[in-house]
Protein backbone atom coordinates (compact mmCIF):
# COMPACT_ATOMS: atom_id res chain seq x y z
CA UNK A 1 0.00 0.00 0.00
CA UNK A 2 1.20 3.60 -0.89
CA UNK A 3 1.85 5.78 2.02
CA UNK A 4 -0.72 9.30 1.15
CA UNK A 5 2.34 11.60 0.77
CA UNK A 6 3.96 9.31 -1.92
CA UNK A 7 0.38 8.60 -3.66
CA UNK A 8 -0.18 12.54 -3.98
CA UNK A 9 3.45 13.24 -5.17
CA UNK A 10 3.12 10.15 -8.03
CA UNK A 11 -0.47 11.54 -8.90
CA UNK A 12 0.65 15.13 -9.06
CA UNK A 13 4.09 14.11 -10.82
CA UNK A 14 2.08 12.03 -13.54
CA UNK A 15 -0.80 13.59 -14.52
CA UNK A 16 -1.00 16.28 -17.87
CA UNK A 17 -2.15 19.08 -18.04
CA UNK A 18 -4.57 19.61 -20.50
CA UNK A 19 -4.28 21.80 -23.80
CA UNK A 20 -7.88 23.13 -24.62
CA UNK A 21 -7.90 26.96 -24.61
CA UNK A 22 -10.86 29.93 -24.69
CA UNK A 23 -10.89 33.35 -24.84
CA UNK A 24 -13.79 34.39 -21.84
CA UNK A 25 -15.01 37.46 -21.07
CA UNK A 26 -13.81 38.78 -17.59
CA UNK A 27 -17.21 39.03 -16.38
CA UNK A 28 -17.22 35.25 -16.94
CA UNK A 29 -13.68 34.25 -15.39
CA UNK A 30 -14.08 33.30 -11.89
CA UNK A 31 -12.26 30.11 -10.98
CA UNK A 32 -10.62 29.46 -14.45
CA UNK A 33 -7.37 29.05 -14.97
CA UNK A 34 -5.29 31.34 -17.24
CA UNK A 35 -3.91 29.66 -20.42
CA UNK A 36 -1.39 32.51 -21.16
CA UNK A 37 0.82 35.10 -19.09
CA UNK A 38 -0.74 38.46 -18.77
CA UNK A 39 1.64 41.66 -19.12
CA UNK A 40 1.00 44.97 -18.14
CA UNK A 41 -0.45 47.74 -20.56
CA UNK A 42 -0.04 50.77 -18.34
CA UNK A 43 1.67 51.92 -15.47
CA UNK A 44 -0.31 51.62 -12.05
CA UNK A 45 -0.75 54.04 -10.63
CA UNK A 46 -1.39 55.17 -14.31
CA UNK A 47 -0.88 58.51 -13.01
CA UNK A 48 0.41 60.23 -9.28
CA UNK A 49 -2.48 60.66 -7.40
CA UNK A 50 -3.83 61.60 -3.82
CA UNK A 51 -4.17 58.88 -1.24
CA UNK A 52 -6.55 60.33 0.96
CA UNK A 53 -8.44 63.65 0.87
CA UNK A 54 -6.80 66.63 1.69
CA UNK A 55 -4.36 69.42 0.45
CA UNK A 56 -1.92 69.56 -1.93
CA UNK A 57 0.86 71.75 -0.82
CA UNK A 58 3.05 73.51 -3.36
CA UNK A 59 6.00 73.72 -0.90
CA UNK A 60 6.46 72.41 2.70
CA UNK A 61 6.44 73.79 6.03
CA UNK A 62 10.22 74.45 5.94
CA UNK A 63 9.04 77.15 3.32
CA UNK A 64 5.73 77.81 4.11
CA UNK A 65 3.52 78.60 7.08
CA UNK A 66 0.03 79.46 5.45
CA UNK A 67 -0.79 78.59 1.70
CA UNK A 68 -3.02 79.70 0.08
CA UNK A 69 -5.88 77.96 -1.66
CA UNK A 70 -6.21 78.24 -5.17
CA UNK A 71 -7.82 75.28 -6.91
CA UNK A 72 -10.00 72.30 -6.31
CA UNK A 73 -9.52 68.80 -7.46
CA UNK A 74 -11.59 65.84 -7.77
CA UNK A 75 -10.99 62.33 -9.06
CA UNK A 76 -11.59 62.23 -12.85
CA UNK A 77 -9.60 65.60 -12.97
CA UNK A 78 -7.67 66.29 -15.79
CA UNK A 79 -4.67 68.91 -14.05
CA UNK A 80 -2.55 69.81 -16.80
CA UNK A 81 -3.87 73.62 -16.59
CA UNK A 82 -3.07 73.57 -12.66
CA UNK A 83 0.56 74.75 -11.51
CA UNK A 84 0.62 75.05 -7.76
CA UNK A 85 3.79 78.10 -7.00
CA UNK A 86 5.44 78.22 -3.57
CA UNK A 87 2.51 79.14 -1.10
CA UNK A 88 -0.54 77.72 -2.92
CA UNK A 89 -2.45 74.84 -2.17
CA UNK A 90 -5.55 72.99 -3.93
CA UNK A 91 -8.53 71.13 -2.07
CA UNK A 92 -7.73 67.64 -3.66
CA UNK A 93 -9.78 64.25 -3.08
CA UNK A 94 -8.69 60.95 -3.15
CA UNK A 95 -7.86 59.33 -6.29
CA UNK A 96 -7.49 62.96 -7.98
CA UNK A 97 -4.17 63.36 -9.90
CA UNK A 98 -1.57 65.34 -8.75
CA UNK A 99 -1.81 68.72 -9.94
CA UNK A 100 1.91 70.34 -11.08
CA UNK A 101 4.54 71.21 -8.43
CA UNK A 102 2.43 69.40 -5.68
CA UNK A 103 5.29 69.00 -2.99
CA UNK A 104 2.99 66.96 -0.55
CA UNK A 105 -0.67 66.08 0.14
CA UNK A 106 -1.46 66.70 3.98
CA UNK A 107 -4.57 65.05 5.14
CA UNK A 108 -7.96 67.11 6.06
CA UNK A 109 -7.76 65.99 9.75
CA UNK A 110 -4.44 67.98 10.02
CA UNK A 111 -5.64 71.44 8.31
CA UNK A 112 -6.96 74.66 9.32
CA UNK A 113 -8.75 76.56 6.81
CA UNK A 114 -9.91 80.60 7.36
CA UNK A 115 -10.81 82.68 4.52
CA UNK A 116 -9.46 80.36 1.82
CA UNK A 117 -6.01 80.60 3.81
CA UNK A 118 -4.37 77.17 5.11
CA UNK A 119 -2.83 75.96 8.08
CA UNK A 120 -1.23 72.96 9.05
CA UNK A 121 -1.60 71.92 12.50
CA UNK A 122 1.22 69.44 12.51
CA UNK A 123 4.62 68.68 11.01
CA UNK A 124 4.37 67.66 7.42
CA UNK A 125 7.03 65.87 5.21
CA UNK A 126 7.61 65.96 1.15
CA UNK A 127 5.79 63.18 -0.47
CA UNK A 128 3.79 61.63 1.74
CA UNK A 129 0.22 60.84 0.68
CA UNK A 130 0.94 60.80 -2.73
CA UNK A 131 0.64 57.66 -4.66
CA UNK A 132 3.45 58.24 -7.41
CA UNK A 133 2.46 57.07 -11.25
CA UNK A 134 4.06 53.56 -11.68
CA UNK A 135 4.95 52.31 -8.33
CA UNK A 136 2.94 48.97 -7.70
CA UNK A 137 4.53 48.08 -11.44
CA UNK A 138 5.34 49.69 -14.69
CA UNK A 139 3.80 48.77 -18.18
CA UNK A 140 5.21 46.07 -19.72
CA UNK A 141 6.17 44.22 -16.40
CA UNK A 142 5.22 40.29 -16.39
CA UNK A 143 2.07 40.73 -14.41
CA UNK A 144 0.11 37.06 -14.23
CA UNK A 145 2.16 33.57 -14.94
CA UNK A 146 0.10 31.04 -17.13
CA UNK A 147 -1.67 28.31 -14.65
CA UNK A 148 -2.94 31.23 -12.37
CA UNK A 149 -6.65 30.66 -10.74
CA UNK A 150 -8.77 33.41 -11.22
CA UNK A 151 -10.41 34.69 -8.16
CA UNK A 152 -12.06 37.60 -8.00
CA UNK A 153 -8.76 40.34 -7.05
CA UNK A 154 -6.95 38.62 -9.74
CA UNK A 155 -9.93 39.26 -12.32
CA UNK A 156 -9.67 42.79 -10.41
CA UNK A 157 -5.93 43.65 -11.66
CA UNK A 158 -6.76 42.06 -15.26
CA UNK A 159 -9.50 44.76 -15.57
CA UNK A 160 -7.58 47.35 -14.52
CA UNK A 161 -5.56 46.97 -17.37
CA UNK A 162 -7.75 47.18 -19.55
CA UNK A 163 -8.18 43.62 -20.60
CA UNK A 164 -12.11 42.92 -21.50
CA UNK A 165 -11.64 39.20 -22.48
CA UNK A 166 -8.84 36.62 -21.03
CA UNK A 167 -7.79 33.41 -22.13
CA UNK A 168 -8.02 30.60 -19.72
CA UNK A 169 -7.86 26.70 -19.88
CA UNK A 170 -11.85 25.34 -20.99
CA UNK A 171 -13.45 23.56 -18.16
CA UNK A 172 -13.01 19.63 -17.60
CA UNK A 173 -15.61 17.33 -19.00
CA UNK A 174 -16.52 14.88 -15.79
CA UNK A 175 -18.65 12.34 -15.44
CA UNK A 176 -19.27 10.93 -12.20
CA UNK A 177 -21.33 7.65 -11.15
CA UNK A 178 -22.04 5.74 -8.09
CA UNK A 179 -21.91 1.86 -8.40
CA UNK A 180 -23.56 -0.44 -6.14
CA UNK A 181 -27.17 -2.79 -6.35
CA UNK A 182 -27.78 -1.39 -2.67
CA UNK A 183 -27.90 2.23 -3.78
CA UNK A 184 -31.79 3.84 -4.90
CA UNK A 185 -32.58 7.12 -6.28
CA UNK A 186 -34.46 9.97 -3.91
CA UNK A 187 -37.73 9.31 -5.87
CA UNK A 188 -37.97 5.53 -5.36
CA UNK A 189 -39.60 3.94 -2.37
CA UNK A 190 -36.94 2.62 0.38
CA UNK A 191 -37.14 -0.69 0.72
CA UNK A 192 -35.24 -3.64 3.23
CA UNK A 193 -31.11 -3.95 1.79
CA UNK A 194 -31.88 -0.17 -0.25
CA UNK A 195 -29.97 3.02 0.99
CA UNK A 196 -30.33 6.32 -1.13
CA UNK A 197 -27.34 7.68 -3.12
CA UNK A 198 -25.27 10.20 -1.30
CA UNK A 199 -22.25 10.36 -2.67
CA UNK A 200 -23.02 10.78 -6.03
CA UNK A 201 -24.22 14.30 -4.79
CA UNK A 202 -21.87 15.69 -3.22
CA UNK A 203 -19.24 14.71 -5.67
CA UNK A 204 -22.09 16.50 -8.21
CA UNK A 205 -22.21 19.47 -5.66
CA UNK A 206 -18.81 19.87 -4.81
CA UNK A 207 -17.72 19.72 -8.51
CA UNK A 208 -20.10 22.37 -9.51
CA UNK A 209 -17.49 25.22 -7.27
CA UNK A 210 -14.58 24.27 -9.54
CA UNK A 211 -16.50 25.87 -12.94
CA UNK A 212 -15.92 22.27 -14.47
CA UNK A 213 -18.73 20.88 -16.79
CA UNK A 214 -20.26 18.25 -15.05
CA UNK A 215 -21.94 14.97 -16.40
CA UNK A 216 -24.79 13.14 -13.73
CA UNK A 217 -23.67 9.41 -14.46
CA UNK A 218 -25.87 8.03 -12.16
CA UNK A 219 -25.96 5.09 -10.52
CA UNK A 220 -24.27 1.65 -12.30
CA UNK A 221 -25.18 -1.63 -10.78
CA UNK A 222 -23.25 -4.28 -9.82
CA UNK A 223 -23.24 -5.87 -13.01
CA UNK A 224 -19.68 -6.48 -14.95
CA UNK A 225 -21.37 -5.84 -18.54
CA UNK A 226 -23.22 -2.86 -17.67
CA UNK A 227 -20.12 -1.31 -16.24
CA UNK A 228 -17.91 -1.98 -19.09
CA UNK A 229 -20.40 -0.40 -21.43
CA UNK A 230 -20.67 2.46 -19.24
CA UNK A 231 -17.22 3.81 -18.52
CA UNK A 232 -16.71 2.96 -22.28
CA UNK A 233 -19.16 5.57 -23.41
CA UNK A 234 -18.37 7.97 -20.86
CA UNK A 235 -14.75 7.72 -22.24
CA UNK A 236 -15.89 9.23 -25.36
CA UNK A 237 -16.40 12.51 -24.20
CA UNK A 238 -14.94 12.82 -20.74
CA UNK A 239 -11.72 14.28 -19.75
CA UNK A 240 -12.40 12.91 -16.26
CA UNK A 241 -14.85 10.14 -14.84
CA UNK A 242 -15.60 9.55 -11.20
CA UNK A 243 -16.64 6.63 -9.37
CA UNK A 244 -17.55 6.17 -6.08
CA UNK A 245 -17.43 2.10 -4.73
CA UNK A 246 -16.73 -0.90 -6.89
CA UNK A 247 -13.14 -1.13 -6.05
CA UNK A 248 -12.37 -3.74 -3.25
CA UNK A 249 -11.82 -6.89 -3.65
CA UNK A 250 -15.47 -8.22 -3.31
CA UNK A 251 -17.14 -10.64 -6.22
CA UNK A 252 -19.41 -7.98 -7.06
CA UNK A 253 -17.20 -5.01 -7.11
CA UNK A 254 -16.48 -4.82 -10.84
CA UNK A 255 -15.23 -1.03 -11.58
CA UNK A 256 -11.66 -2.07 -10.74
CA UNK A 257 -11.27 -5.12 -12.69
CA UNK A 258 -13.14 -3.26 -15.90
CA UNK A 259 -10.64 -0.43 -16.02
CA UNK A 260 -8.12 -3.57 -15.78
CA UNK A 261 -9.70 -4.97 -18.82
CA UNK A 262 -10.68 -1.77 -21.08
CA UNK A 263 -7.94 0.48 -19.83
CA UNK A 264 -4.77 0.83 -17.73
CA UNK A 265 -4.39 0.93 -13.57
CA UNK A 266 -1.63 3.21 -12.27
CA UNK A 267 -2.23 2.53 -8.73
CA UNK A 268 -4.79 0.83 -6.00
CA UNK A 269 -4.84 0.52 -2.20
CA UNK A 270 -3.76 3.40 -0.41
CA UNK A 271 -2.31 3.31 3.55
CA UNK A 272 -4.69 5.47 4.72
CA UNK A 273 -7.70 5.78 7.12
CA UNK A 274 -10.50 6.28 5.95
CA UNK A 275 -9.97 5.97 1.98
CA UNK A 276 -7.25 2.59 1.98
CA UNK A 277 -9.52 1.30 -1.53
CA UNK A 278 -8.22 4.21 -4.01
CA UNK A 279 -7.71 3.98 -6.80
CA UNK A 280 -7.00 5.67 -10.59
CA UNK A 281 -6.03 4.59 -13.89
CA UNK A 282 -7.19 5.27 -17.58
CA UNK A 283 -9.33 4.74 -20.29
CA UNK A 284 -8.86 5.61 -23.40
CA UNK A 285 -7.59 9.34 -23.41
CA UNK A 286 -9.71 9.48 -20.08
CA UNK A 287 -8.53 9.58 -16.60
CA UNK A 288 -10.63 7.87 -14.07
CA UNK A 289 -10.43 8.02 -10.31
CA UNK A 290 -12.20 5.42 -8.39
CA UNK A 291 -13.09 6.37 -4.72
CA UNK A 292 -14.23 3.75 -1.81
CA UNK A 293 -18.18 3.58 -1.21
CA UNK A 294 -18.10 4.80 2.17
CA UNK A 295 -19.37 7.82 2.09
CA UNK A 296 -16.32 9.27 4.28
CA UNK A 297 -13.58 7.23 2.55
CA UNK A 298 -15.19 9.12 -0.40
CA UNK A 299 -14.86 12.58 0.37
CA UNK A 300 -11.41 12.31 2.33
CA UNK A 301 -9.80 10.75 -0.61
CA UNK A 302 -11.43 13.12 -2.84
CA UNK A 303 -10.40 16.22 -1.40
CA UNK A 304 -7.11 14.74 -0.63
CA UNK A 305 -6.56 13.12 -3.97
CA UNK A 306 -8.25 14.11 -6.55
CA UNK A 307 -8.65 17.81 -6.25
CA UNK A 308 -5.25 18.82 -6.42
CA UNK A 309 -5.29 16.32 -9.54
CA UNK A 310 -7.99 17.95 -11.42
CA UNK A 311 -6.23 21.55 -10.52
CA UNK A 312 -2.92 20.43 -12.37
CA UNK A 313 -5.00 18.73 -15.07
CA UNK A 314 -7.12 21.86 -15.35
CA UNK A 315 -4.31 24.21 -15.13
CA UNK A 316 -2.64 25.04 -12.20
CA UNK A 317 0.91 24.10 -11.22
CA UNK A 318 1.79 21.12 -9.29
CA UNK A 319 2.73 23.80 -5.88
CA UNK A 320 -0.38 25.73 -6.08
CA UNK A 321 -2.48 22.33 -6.38
CA UNK A 322 -1.16 20.91 -2.87
CA UNK A 323 -3.88 20.97 -0.54
CA UNK A 324 -3.63 23.82 2.07
CA UNK A 325 -3.24 23.25 5.76
CA UNK A 326 -3.10 24.84 9.30
CA UNK A 327 -1.05 24.03 12.39
CA UNK A 328 -3.80 23.73 15.26
CA UNK A 329 -3.68 22.36 19.00
CA UNK A 330 -5.57 19.04 19.80
CA UNK A 331 -8.07 19.64 21.91
CA UNK A 332 -8.64 15.44 22.57
CA UNK A 333 -6.59 12.70 22.71
CA UNK A 334 -6.05 9.90 20.31
CA UNK A 335 -4.21 6.86 21.53
CA UNK A 336 -4.89 4.57 19.09
CA UNK A 337 -1.34 4.20 16.77
CA UNK A 338 -1.43 2.11 14.08
CA UNK A 339 0.16 1.31 10.39
CA UNK A 340 -2.10 3.82 8.82
CA UNK A 341 -1.84 7.67 8.22
CA UNK A 342 -5.28 8.61 9.57
CA UNK A 343 -7.74 11.82 8.32
CA UNK A 344 -9.49 12.73 11.50
CA UNK A 345 -12.79 14.41 11.02
CA UNK A 346 -12.54 17.58 13.13
CA UNK A 347 -13.72 21.38 14.11
CA UNK A 348 -11.01 24.16 13.69
CA UNK A 349 -11.89 27.39 15.60
CA UNK A 350 -9.93 29.89 17.04
CA UNK A 351 -8.82 30.58 20.83
CA UNK A 352 -6.40 33.00 22.53
CA UNK A 353 -3.45 31.02 22.12
CA UNK A 354 -4.34 30.15 18.82
CA UNK A 355 -5.91 27.35 16.69
CA UNK A 356 -7.54 24.28 18.14
CA UNK A 357 -9.33 21.47 17.06
CA UNK A 358 -11.93 19.16 18.75
CA UNK A 359 -12.44 15.56 17.64
CA UNK A 360 -15.56 14.95 16.14
CA UNK A 361 -17.85 11.97 18.41
CA UNK A 362 -18.18 9.29 15.36
CA UNK A 363 -15.18 8.69 13.21
CA UNK A 364 -16.35 5.32 11.15
CA UNK A 365 -16.20 6.45 7.48
CA UNK A 366 -19.84 5.68 6.70
CA UNK A 367 -20.72 7.97 9.60
CA UNK A 368 -21.68 11.66 7.68
CA UNK A 369 -22.80 12.65 10.83
CA UNK A 370 -20.02 13.79 11.95
CA UNK A 371 -19.33 16.32 9.26
CA UNK A 372 -22.43 18.30 10.19
CA UNK A 373 -20.25 19.94 12.95
CA UNK A 374 -16.56 19.40 10.72
CA UNK A 375 -14.88 21.77 8.88
CA UNK A 376 -11.60 19.72 8.54
CA UNK A 377 -9.64 17.12 8.45
CA UNK A 378 -6.53 16.73 11.15
CA UNK A 379 -3.74 14.40 9.52
CA UNK A 380 -2.46 11.75 12.16
CA UNK A 381 0.67 10.04 10.77
CA UNK A 382 1.63 6.32 10.87
CA UNK A 383 2.06 4.67 14.63
CA UNK A 384 1.72 8.26 15.82
CA UNK A 385 -0.28 8.95 19.23
CA UNK A 386 -1.75 12.32 20.20
CA UNK A 387 -2.20 13.80 23.71
CA UNK A 388 -4.03 17.07 24.37
CA UNK A 389 -2.17 20.28 22.88
CA UNK A 390 -0.23 18.65 20.82
CA UNK A 391 0.01 20.13 17.24
CA UNK A 392 -1.48 18.36 14.69
CA UNK A 393 -1.63 18.82 10.75
CA UNK A 394 -4.92 20.53 9.87
CA UNK A 395 -6.68 20.86 5.80
CA UNK A 396 -9.27 22.77 5.79
CA UNK A 397 -12.69 21.38 4.10
CA UNK A 398 -13.10 22.97 1.00
CA UNK A 399 -16.49 22.50 -0.55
Amino acid sequence: MLDYNQALQDLLSMVDVQDKTQDVELYDAINLILAEAVTAQYDSPLFSNSAMDGYALGSDSEQSTHWEIVDRVIAGDNVEHIHLREGQAARIFTGAPIPIGTVTVVQQELCQVENSILTVTKSIKKGQNIRQKGEEFQKNASLLQKGQKLNPAIISIIASQGYSQIKTFKPLNIVVFSTGNELIDQKTPLTLGKIYDANRFMLLNWLKQLRHHIIDGGILPDNAERTEQALLKASQSADIIITSGGVSVGEEDHVLNTVKKIGEMVFWKLAIKPGKPFAWGKIKKSKIFMLPGNPVSSLVTFQQLVVPALRVIAGESVEKSMPNYLMAKADFVFNKAHGRREFLRVHLYPKDDGLHVKKASHQGSAMLAALIDSNALAEIPPNTIVSENDLVKVYPLTY
